[in-house]
């Protein structure tokens, strides 16, 4: 990011006064330059927190906030934010790669933070997806948010950046809509007359680091365009970039999806066969049971081995999206060495290529593809995956939740709640790489039922409500704002009875956990 970037948004972020700032674009717009030039200049006790593969959780994250404060004492909650009030100087805690935790208690305790901050706190949250908080919270009313239309470099500082090649600054400035990263690999290109989409790098930089963090659907809508006259959900593409923090129309990046959609795709969420012949759509299911069919036939098992069944489920989970060769094989050889493993994995991946498509040749898969140094299921146009539907429309809800869209919200929650039938994957029992993922999606649909019922009960819904909290519960019987929201709508429903029975029923709980 160039220093007039920074000069222009630093002393706000290091000065702000409202408890939470979000920072939401994709990769290349200098959101970890940003924080870090922040902290060079708070005038205060800066503490950090960078969720990773080993420290997505609720514990790594108060242990981080506990060694940064110095709390020698069992970390909570509570302490964290009595050691902040405690303090003479302001304290700002800045979280890098928010988006590893999305819809995830760790997030969930980010935004409890946020809600009870004292005065001399405040949280900068940065990432590449817009964060599932409840932004209409009083506490959380003056939220500031920026996206990449305020992180990107406008024609002038572009010029600065360049200064040896004014000619071309209008051109950078339209091609790549002041994408920093972007701007950055396509400037010596540019300057030499050529198309930028010639370099490797370039194409390489954009499937990797900004179109592979997206999820299948908004990259199948940016590659159609809002005017497909085959896709009904075109409407929402600018809604769900926003999410992401995506300009709403980068030229090098429409250029760059024009391209694949015309070669064999090798990098995408979706098929396009060169060979004349239609691609065989898949249909997933992860949650309550595994399930996978093929052009409306069941995949046959029967010849496969545990670890070839263990793939298929584990990259039917990330649909549509590449996972890398190592957590493939820390996820299913735990303690092989990494030789072995990697062998097992090239045997695995063989395997389940035939299950999928028998006697294709070497090469010709389009099913389970490899991009680079990770392998991807394929989902082509008439494919479906109940975990991407549910994370579709449970963001869906809670965005228009948060905008006061009853309406819509409703029917987007109710349809996420129905996608989600039980537990992901049981069959794989608690097998470490897919319980921090069950877990993450049972808590969106607490999350989405809680904020159903929350909806219904403003509609003056009341049975609705009743039904929603108690799914809520059901699926997590230890949050107390839904008890009280089940006890108010069966209150707004005219039934005492029932209210008093939640009551008893929440005073057990709380009693359960030692809350007096």
């Amino acid at each position: 990011m160039h220093e007039t970037v920074c000069e222009r948004l630093v002393p706000g972020l290091a000065r702000g006064t409202a408890p939470l700032t979000l920072l939401v674009a994709p990769a290349g717009y200098g959101k970890t330059t940003l924080l870090t030039r922040t902290a060079d200049v708070f005038p205060g006790k800066v503490l950090h927190w960078r969720p990773c593969r080993d420290t997505l959780g609720v514990p790594s994250l108060l242990a981080s906030l506990g060694r940064q404060l110095e709390l020698a004492d069992t970390v909570s909650v509570e302490s964290v934010l009595l050691a902040v009030e405690r303090r003479a100087d302001p304290v700002l805690l800045l979280v890098d790669g928010v988006h590893h935790v999305h819809g995830s208690p760790a997030e969930a305790l980010l935004e409890e933070l946020a809600v009870l901050a004292p005065r001399n706190l405040r949280l900068i949250l940065a990432g590449r997806r817009m964060p599932a908080l409840n932004l209409t919270r009083l506490e959380l009313a003056d939220t500031a948010v920026l996206r990449a239309a305020e992180l990107r470099l406008g024609e002038g500082e572009i010029a600065a950046v360049f200064p040896d090649a004014p000619e071309v600054t209008r051109e950078l400035a339209e091609l790549t809509s002041g994408w920093p990263g972007v701007l950055s690999l396509s400037r010596p290109a540019v300057l030499a007359g050529r198309d930028p989409l010639e370099s490797a790098g370039l194409r390489t930089y954009l499937d990797r680091e900004v179109l592979e963090a997206l999820p299948p659907r908004l990259v199948r809508l940016m590659e159609r365009g809002p005017d497909d006259p085959g896709d009904h959900d075109a409407a929402d593409a600018p809604e769900l970039a926003e999410e992401y923090g995506l300009e709403t129309d980068v030229p090098l990046l429409r250029a760059h999806l024009a391209r694949r959609c015309v070669r064999p795709a090798r990098h995408t969420g979706t098929v396009h066969r060169t060979d004349g012949a239609p691609s065989a759509s898949l249909a997933l299911r992860c949650f309550q049971r595994y399930e996978a069919t093929l052009a409306g036939r069941p995949l046959d098992w029967s010849r496969t081995r545990p670890r070839v069944r263990a793939l298929a489920r584990l990259l039917s989970v990330h649909a549509g999206r590449p996972v890398h060769r190592e957590e493939l094989m820390a996820a299913l050889w735990p303690q092989s060495p990494a030789h072995t493993a990697g062998r097992g994995l090239q045997v695995a991946v063989s395997a389940l290529r035939t299950v999928l498509e028998p006697g294709t040749g070497r090469g010709r898969a389009q099913l389970l593809v490899r991009s680079g140094e990770a392998y991807m299921l394929v989902l082509d146009r008439g494919a479906s995956c109940d975990v991407q539907a549910f994370e579709g429309a449970a963001g869906e809800g809670l965005r228009a939740a948060a905008r006061g869209e009853a309406d819509r919200a409703a029917g987007a929650l109710g349809r996420a709640l129905r996608l989600y039938t039980g537990e992901l994957l049981p069959e794989d029992g608690p097998a470490e790489w897919v319980v921090p993922i069950r877990e993450q999606y049972r808590n969106q649909a607490v999350r989405a039922a809680h904020a159903l019922a929350e909806v219904e009960l403003g509609r003056n819904r009341a049975a609705d409500a009743v039904a929603a909290a108690a799914h809520a519960l059901s699926l997590d019987p230890f949050q107390d704002a839904v008890w009280r929201l089940l006890i108010a709508a069966h209150r707004q429903a005219g039934d005492p009875v029932a209210a008093r029975h939640a009551e008893r029923r929440h005073a057990q709980m709380l009693d359960t956990l030692g809350v007096v």
